[in-house]
């Protein structure tokens, strides 16, 4: 691999650690309901990512700083290089406006290298790395609202099922994808579509949930490997427990699952504790 492809993963993996053009389709106000007050301000959920299998276990921890902003760190070990990526967050159409990528510094810095942008009056989606000796760019077009961003593990989708019309209904969303693979020339794409149909009531995790089967175009590209999809969400509030999918969002992986480990309302304090403590006890 040459020093330019080298570079190029080495960004887009931490971005993810972050078409045609066709008649926009709006979100459905009979499937979403945003209300202020079943916004979670100061939430922190603590998820796994993993293949279905277990294995390639990541944490992901999503933190909810106010109603449009929405931080996420991801880490496999402490003193580790970490990602933090951060989003902006429109209630209106339910959907991610603004990402930025960066990578987790001391003292819970961090540097901002990568930038996504979606333009909600025309649907096109931008990419933008900034790295000393290379820049990359992108687009793309999201094709239906709400949309979210594959690579960001469902971190903007646990904040917005909390806003259900009727969570025992069918509803959907679309679905983008940053693929890390600096072989790629085209790394950002959509994937397509996804339907949830709720088909059963069940503890699942410690939870009282809803289970939801999932079916969709999103779920049938090349990289799928024809499993099940189900979504678990918790039947009192709303975010995500449990999650499989038969199509990767990393390079490296087969396919995907997001397991809840626990919920905690510890707010700001918790979280600027948590992404000082990465780098805390680590040798020069």
């Amino acid at each position: 691999m040459t020093r330019l492809n080298a570079l190029l993963g080495a960004a887009l993996t931490l971005i993810a650690t972050t078409a045609c053009a066709t008649a926009r389709v709006q979100a459905d106000d009979s499937q979403w309901d945003y209300q202020s007050e079943n916004a979670a301000i100061g939430r922190i959920y603590y998820y796994e990512r993993t293949n279905t299998d277990g294995s390639m276990d990541e944490r992901v921890t999503v933190f909810q700083r106010s109603e449009t902003e929405l931080e996420v760190y991801k880490e496999n070990g402490l003193c580790r290089n970490a990602a933090l990526v951060t989003a902006e967050l429109d209630p209106e159409t339910l959907s991610t406006t603004r990402l930025v990528g960066g990578q987790l510094q001391p003292e819970a810095r961090h540097m901002e290298f990568a930038f996504i942008a979606w333009d909600a009056a025309t649907d096109a989606l931008s990419l933008d790395v900034r790295l000393p000796n290379v820049t990359i760019t992108d687009e793309a077009r999201t094709e239906s609202r709400p949309w979210h961003l594959y690579d960001f593990d469902l971190a903007s989708l646990t904040v917005m099922t909390p806003h259900l019309a009727d969570p025992d209904a069918v509803f959907g969303f679309g679905m983008a994808l940053l693929w890390a693979d600096p072989s790629n020339p085209d790394p950002m794409f959509w994937m397509g579509n996804v339907t949830a149909t709720p088909d059963a009531r069940e503890t699942h995790l410690g939870h009282r949930t809803r289970r939801y089967a999932l079916t969709g175009s999103a779920l049938t590209g090349e990289r799928a490997t024809g499993g099940e999809a189900v979504l678990w969400l918790d039947a009192d509030e709303g975010y995500i427990v449990d999650a499989v999918f038969p199509t990767p969002n990393h390079p490296g992986y087969t396919d995907f699952r997001l397991r809840l480990d626990h919920v905690s309302d510890g707010g700001l304090a918790e979280w600027d504790s948590l992404l000082t403590a990465h780098f805390a006890d680590c040798e020069e």
